[in-house]
């Protein structure tokens, strides 16, 4: 490896093994962690010390020996933007190295095909105001989380049928906008992005990530790594088919999982208006039936999909987010044993059926996060950026 790649290697494991923290750590602390030694920790510390990317904190007495000097993540010295557009409303979150919410703009609106030059508008109002909370600090970039399939290439979201997007250049207009203009911008799917923060909360887990929504999304973990696959869309478990031929979802086939257990489609089946929020959905449904037969329907639905994913994956966790997550044990028993019916993985034991912790605009917080990463994947080209 050349001396360049070793050293970008070195910071990047530094500064990845700071973050990752759940408190301020020591030198020592780093170099047991990262494998470095010491000479060359204290070498490099002293490098993003310098460039603004850790601090130090007051010596702490450690028994007899020298005190312990804590190291964290530096505060306020970079801007990471996650957008976010979802079918009610556009917002934008600002953070820093430590995680640390900077500023936090929201707009609501309805976002449909007809409205997606005013949503447009409505993401680069926000990114201003974000901006111009944030003062002079150094933007890393902006990642936008969007409820549907996108290009790799260059951004498009390809089909969105809960905002109905098709072909839009997303990424591409919003560069246009003064307030992106001198930004990397990045698109991915909202799922996928909402997973970061249970994949950060279960290091080197393997499980299936369900999120129930406007649609319906999902994601595959392997130990602790997010599964891609070819153009960036595996885990779309909202398209797969639990009844071939039956109810029509909004992509235009017929019998997905989608068209069952989404907020659209369950709303619309009990006659409900669209002024019933999704996290008061199952009670509102409720009102109108039954609440066992609401939640059976929602279990047997899932437990079927989810007995496919598995037997494909080898999987034996399941982690439900969303407004899935508040009914996970209510849910509990009509998934698993659809699962138990289906799922090869239960002849090596019990398949888990866990909620998310999640937390509040998990999308949100994720495409932050996903904005993040240049600067830990790379902190030596961003110290020569930004010098």
């Amino acid at each position: 490896m050349q001396s360049t790649h070793l050293r970008e290697h070195n910071l990047s494991a530094l500064l990845g093994a700071l973050v990752a923290a759940d408190s301020p750590v020591s030198r020592a602390t780093l170099a047991t962690a990262t494998g470095l030694t010491k000479p060359t920790v204290s070498k490099l510390v002293e490098e993003l010390i310098g460039a603004g990317l850790i601090t130090e904190g007051a010596p702490v007495p450690v028994g007899a020996g020298r005190p312990m000097v804590p190291l964290s993540p530096a505060r306020r010295t970079l801007l990471a933007i996650g957008l976010e557009i979802a079918a009610d409303h556009v917002a934008c979150l600002g953070i820093d190295l430590s995680g640390e919410v900077v500023a936090h703009r929201l707009e609501y609106l309805r976002v449909t095909a007809s409205s997606a030059d005013e949503a447009l508008r409505a993401c680069a109002r926000v990114v201003g105001q974000v901006r111009a909370d944030a003062g002079d600090l150094p933007v890393v970039g902006a990642v936008v989380a969007v409820p549907g399939r996108i290009a790799p290439d260059d951004g498009r979201v390809l089909s969105a049928p809960n905002l109905d997007w098709t072909e839009v250049p997303l990424v591409g207009r919003l560069l246009e906008r003064p307030e992106l203009a001198d930004l990397t911008v990045r698109a991915q799917n909202d799922n996928r992005l909402s997973v970061l923060t249970e994949i950060d909360r279960r290091p080197g887990d393997s499980f299936l990530y369900l999120r129930g929504s406007t649609g319906v999304g999902g994601a595959i973990v392997l130990d602790g790594e997010l599964m891609d696959g070819r153009n960036g869309w595996a885990g779309e478990l909202g398209h797969t088919v639990v009844e071939p031929g039956g109810a029509l979802c909004r992509c235009g086939r017929r019998g997905c999982l989608e068209a069952y257990v989404s907020y659209h489609s369950l709303r619309e089946r009990a006659g409900l208006g669209d002024e019933v929020r999704i996290e008061d959905l199952v009670d509102a449904l409720a009102g109108s039936g039954d609440r066992a037969a609401v939640i059976g329907l929602i279990g047997r639905s899932l437990g079927l999909a989810l007995a496919n994913a598995l037997n494909i994956l080898d999987l034996d966790t399941v982690v439900l987010s969303g407004y899935l997550a508040p009914i996970a044990a209510e849910l509990d028993p009509f998934i698993r044993g659809t699962v138990e019916a289906h799922a090869l993985a239960v002849e090596a034991g019990p398949v888990r059926i866990e909620r998310s912790d999640d937390q509040t605009d998990p999308a949100l917080h994720g495409a932050a996060r996903a904005a993040l990463q240049p600067v830990l994947t790379a902190p030596g080209e961003w110290i020569a950026r930004t010098r």
